[in-house]
């Protein structure tokens, strides 16, 4: 659940407990975990997206209800200040699953307010003090889910990367170049590394599978971006909040391709500091994503067969048409 707020409003323990993480965490900025024995087993509670000042415990601590521990913030993959607020019954660094918190919230005596509205307003407090207003939906589940619902209603805060022109580093999306399904989410996607632009990964999708969403090849890589299986497993994210990553869907298909992208630069920006890698940057990435970062390494650049070779040239040529106007976006 993504609780909206003022940047800098006080996060409060929603439970008695142990603080188990206070730092970094990938998609998080950063987080907090609490964990407690509630009715005789574990559960954590969880806080995202705080800025580094805005951590206010450490691991180990005991915190009590209403306690302090953080302050509100837009850290990681965040379109505005918010804290992401999960209920993990197990434990979440111990294997258990996230549960709706609203009926848990009510369940265990926090006061709350819903309406009938598209996006509901549920204002949660566990003292006198409320720690923050949720945008919400009664329907959806996950706060990725509930945040595309509530973005519909107007509400901006959720858990999302920051969309802005440009903001990738590089050239951005030209508006209308790619299929309408396709296009939020490769503006979004294109946020994740400077070295994967939209247009890069509009001319990627093209290439792999021409925006067939159904595509599998001979070998079994499947979806929009073809990630085989195994790949898959590694990088596979779940943008729509169905509990699972779905290679065919195309919020998660395109969001697991920045980031699989972006770590293969990553990879090849080591390599070339390194000197183990020669070639052009994004040559070198794509590379890796067509023979894989093995084939890539052990050739020192560019992996020479001939689709490889075809691919690493196509995808910037292909770019070139989805890439808006200098100094616009159409």
């Amino acid at each position: 659940m993504d609780l909206a707020s003022a940047a800098g409003t006080a996060i409060l323990a929603a439970t008695d407990g142990t603080v188990a993480a206070a730092g970094p965490a990938e998609g998080f900025g950063n987080w907090i975990i609490i964990d407690t024995q509630i009715d005789g087993s574990l559960l954590s509670t969880v806080y995202g997206h705080m800025f580094d000042d805005g951590v206010n415990v450490t691991v180990g601590q005991q915190v009590q209800v209403g306690q302090r521990i953080g302050a509100v913030g837009s850290n990681g993959e965040a379109t505005g200040p918010h804290v992401h607020f999960e209920v993990v019954p197990g434990g979440r660094l111990q294997g258990g699953h996230q549960i709706d918190p609203v009926p848990w919230l009510a369940q265990h005596g926090a006061a709350i307010d819903i309406t009938d509205a598209v996006a509901q307003q549920i204002a949660t407090t566990t003292t006198a003090d409320a720690t923050s207003t949720a945008k919400t939906t009664g329907g959806a589940k996950t706060s990725r889910a509930r945040f595309g619902v509530a973005q519909e209603a107007g509400f901006s805060a959720g858990c999302m990367p920051v969309v802005a022109s440009g903001s990738g580093g590089g050239p951005d999306l030209r508006a209308g170049s790619v299929p309408a399904a396709f296009e939020p989410w490769i503006r979004r996607a294109a946020t994740t590394c400077a070295e994967v632009t939209g247009p890069l990964m509009a001319g990627q999708e093209e290439q792999e599978s021409g925006f067939n969403t159904d595509a599998v090849s001979p070998d079994g890589a499947r979806g929009p971006a073809q990630f085989m299986p195994g790949t898959w497993a590694t990088y596979g994210i779940d943008v729509e909040g169905k509990g699972y990553a779905d290679v065919t869907s195309i919020p998660d298909a395109v969001m697991s391709q920045a980031r699989y992208d972006c770590d293969l630069a990553q990879s090849a920006k080591n390599g070339l500091a390194q000197g183990t890698l020669h070639g052009d940057l994004t040559e070198l990435w794509l590379s890796m994503y067509n023979c894989g970062p093995a084939g890539t390494f052990a050739a020192g650049g560019v992996c020479q067969n001939s689709q490889t070779l075809n691919y690493v040239k196509a995808i910037p040529a292909l770019a070139t048409k989805y890439a808006a106007a200098l100094g616009g976006s159409s």
